[in-house]
């Protein structure tokens, strides 16, 4: 008889659990319980396409930076050279300057030198050089250095470029060397300092 009991509980815990499996299984197929897991599954989707967007938008962003870096080396690749033979030409200036004052014969000798001086400037010009002009406008500390403040005389404007001690140059849109000048000052300016 205790052998029926306990078939008979073990055939009814039975009926129970697949009574209960069953109910179970239509809540799933109802989405009773899919529906958490649903939302917790499309967050992780947003997030994962966020962060595949955010990737992107910094790879592009990385591509751009390094074409414009590549860009401008490319286009101030020359300057190096460009500056080192800024002293050479001050030296053919220099050059000039003394044989325009010296005797016809000697200017005759120099025409070849003129004409060296002439074929190297125009080279450097067209890769981009550009001499700085500074007498006669007004100091800017961006293009000139000022080497000696001077009285200014009259005509001149206080804060006024009257000499140009050494040339300046641009290298494209860069300035390589600053022009060395003399700049005028009032007599009171001058005072003060």
């Amino acid at each position: 008889m205790e052998e029926q009991i306990n078939e008979r509980e073990e055939r009814e815990e039975r009926k129970e659990r697949e009574e209960m499996g069953e109910r179970e299984e239509r809540e799933f197929e109802n989405g009773a319980e899919t529906q958490p897991l649903l939302s917790q599954k499309e967050k992780e989707l947003a997030e994962a396409t966020d962060k595949l967007l955010r990737l992107h938008a910094d790879f592009d962003n990385f591509r751009k930076r390094m074409g414009k870096e590549k860009e401008e080396w490319y286009r101030y690749a020359s300057q190096e050279i460009v500056e080192k033979l800024l002293p050479m030409i001050d030296n053919f200036d220099r050059a000039l300057a003394a044989i325009e004052q010296g005797n016809p014969e000697v200017r005759n000798v120099f025409s070849g030198v003129v004409m060296i001086h002439r074929q190297l400037v125009d080279i450097l010009q067209g890769e981009g050089l550009e001499a700085l002009e500074a007498v006669g406008k007004e100091f800017d500390p961006l293009q000139q250095e000022a080497m000696q403040l001077v009285q200014a005389e009259e005509g001149q404007e206080d804060n006024q470029v009257v000499e140009e001690l050494r040339k300046g140059y641009r290298f494209k849109d860069k300035i390589i060397r600053p022009t060395l000048v003399k700049v005028a000052k009032k007599s009171e300016d001058l005072k003060e300092e």
